[in-house]
Parts: C-alpha cells; structure tokens; sequence
C-alpha cells in the first residue's frame, strides 16, 4: 500500500472536490440507488464542472477502452509521474486519486483525461483503500486515534500510518462515500479498492458479508452517480476467495488484481501449490467477472523470476505487472514492453 508523495497542480474542479471530501455532511451507505442524492451541495456542484453528462450516461466526445480489451496495466501509486506514463502504450493505469493523499494535492480533471486521452484510449483508475484508514488522507483529523472515532481501530505494523477500521460502521462508509464523490468529480474511469481483506483479521471475525456488502453498495453507488453509469469500474484488490462462496459479488465487479501470485516480495517464488489455489480462485474472476480482469503484480527484479511471472500470467488470460514492491516508478521490463492494440 505505498502512497503518492508528488504535488499536483490544482484546478477548481479539485477544490471543489476537496471540500466535499472535508465537509462534515453525512449520509447514509447501505441504502443507495440511483435517486440518491449523494453529500453536500458542493460535491453534485463538483460532478457537474467534471461532465456535462448526466449520471448514467457516457459523454459522446470520448471513446472508452472496453474493460474486456485491456491486455497491460501499470501500477504506479508512489510519486506516479503523469506525463511519463501518458508516453507508453499501457491500456490501463491505477494511480492514486491524490499526489500526497491529501485533497489539496488531488490530481484535477484535466489532468486524468490528459492521460486518459493521451494514448491507447487508455483507463484511468484511482485506488482507494476501504478496509484501512490512513493518516495521510484528507479526510484524516489530527485528534483521531485508536478508539477515537470508534470505528477506527490499531494502527498495521507492516504500514506506517495505515490503521485498521471496523468497516461495516456507517460513520466510516459515510468517510469513503464522501472521498469516491471525489474520484468521481475529477473523472476517474473506476476504483481500485483495497484491504478488502480486512475481513480476515481477528478484530473483524463474523464480518465476511459485510465487506462483500460494502463493496457490493460501493459499486452501485458509483455507477448511479459517475457519468460512466455502470461502465464504471470496480476492481477489487487480493481476497480472491471470496469468489468461492460469493458468485454475484464476482459478477458485479470488473475484475480483480491480486498481489504475489508467482513471485513474493522480493524475488521469493511461490510455491506451486499456493500458486494453483490463487488461480483456482482467479480463474472464477477471468470467467465471470464483468470485464474478465485479471491483474496480476509480482515483486521481482531477476530477469528469470520477472519471466516466469509474464509468461505463467499470461497463459492464464490473466494481465501480469512485474516492478519494484514500493510501486515508486514506471517499469517496463525489457521484453514485455506494452503494446497498445487498436480499438476495431
């Protein structure tokens, strides 16, 4: 879960987006449909300066990659240099909503079709963390603390700033409604959620259906009010086996990434067993997932272990990623350059 540290240029759009992000306005997310009026004033405001669409509705002027032909992704959440991938041929590019986490450094409107448009009619996605809190983020107030709002939880030892949240309080799905808003204004194609896997934590036992419902109201959420309707995309990150018990949570999304597959922080192969049981799970994704998506991201930097990944991925149908476990820089790895495939 590294986190983007470069400062954006900030558009009106942005800002009107950050204070709906910081408003205090609350509503409720685990009733929501298409007549919801989502937040304060300010963040419809905000929608409508991002597109002049309406919800629902994708606006005529831009051609969108189908989800179903992507076939290379970047990864790139710590200090993402926009320009730098604009001048690939990567279909797909997840970055941070924000160049620090904060709403004062968001990435504008401008700047995500920029890189959208740029090249390869490529999509553009934001992450957004939904089973953790972090301090880094604008929705973060200085005297929180574990307890403190009662929903907010011990800190991660592996992530500094990271804490672990009882994500089925409304206190804390009202903080994410309020940040997706943003993502929406400023024009994202689709979310990239994260810590889905929460739900296996000790603190969270009993709490299976409730992340699967989160997710579940979180898509019909932003479908209802982004302008892409339900070409909006929800990719979902790790906790592949879900897709196991729960079939319509698999057909609601547009695909999955799933971290270490092949190869372990840093250059540890997986063993072939734990290798066979990921994909059993990914596979149900590959087959019935809205847009087919996998995306796979291992952490290597040997050229043999970077092979293994690219070539067991792909003859799965799956989208593999090789870089650096910081995720802080573009990486092509030499023989797997993208290719960016006309839309026919």
């Amino acid at each position: 879960m590294p986190y983007v540290i470069r400062q954006a240029r900030i558009l009106i759009v942005t800002l009107v987006a950050a204070m709906s992000i910081l408003s205090g306005s609350a509503y409720s997310p685990t009733h929501v449909d298409a007549s919801h009026n989502a937040g304060t004033g300010d963040t419809m405001n905000s929608q409508k300066v991002a597109s002049s669409s309406t919800p629902g509705t994708t606006p005529p002027q831009t051609v969108h990659r189908p989800w179903t032909a992507i076939r290379n992704w970047v990864y790139w959440l710590d200090t993402p240099d926009i320009k730098q991938i604009s001048a690939t041929n990567f279909e797909l590019a997840v970055i941070d909503y924000s160049g620090d986490g904060s709403a004062a450094r968001a990435f504008s409107a401008k700047q995500v079709e920029m890189l959208r448009t740029s090249g390869c009619q490529r999509r553009v996605v934001a992450y957004l963390s939904i089973g953790q809190a972090e301090a880094y983020r604008g929705y973060w107030q200085r005297n929180w603390h574990p307890g403190s709002p009662s929903w907010l939880g011990t800190p991660d030892p592996n992530w500094e700033s990271n804490y672990w949240v009882n994500y089925w309080d409304p206190e804390w799905q009202n903080v994410i409604y309020r940040y997706l808003d943003a993502i929406i204004a400023a024009g994202f194609d689709g979310i990239y959620l994260d810590r889905i896997d929460a739900y296996e934590e000790a603190y969270a036992t009993g709490h299976e259906d409730d992340m699967v419902r989160f997710v579940t109201n979180i898509a019909h959420y932003a479908r209802a009010h982004s302008p892409l309707g339900e070409d909006f995309g929800i990719i979902v990150q790790n906790a592949e086996e879900l897709a196991a018990h729960h079939p319509d949570y698999v057909q609601m999304v547009t695909g999955i990434g799933r971290e270490e597959v092949y190869v372990q922080a840093t250059n540890r192969p997986t063993s072939q067993p734990a290798r066979a049981n990921v994909e059993h799970n990914l596979d149900l994704f590959r087959q019935n997932s809205r847009g087919k998506l996998v995306l796979t991201v291992d952490y290597a930097d040997q050229a043999k272990l970077v092979q293994d990944a690219y070539e067991r991925a792909r003859a799965r149908g799956y989208i593999p990623y090789v870089a650096g476990v910081g995720l802080g820089a573009l990486q092509i790895n030499p023989g797997y350059e993208p290719v960016c495939h006309p839309l026919t």
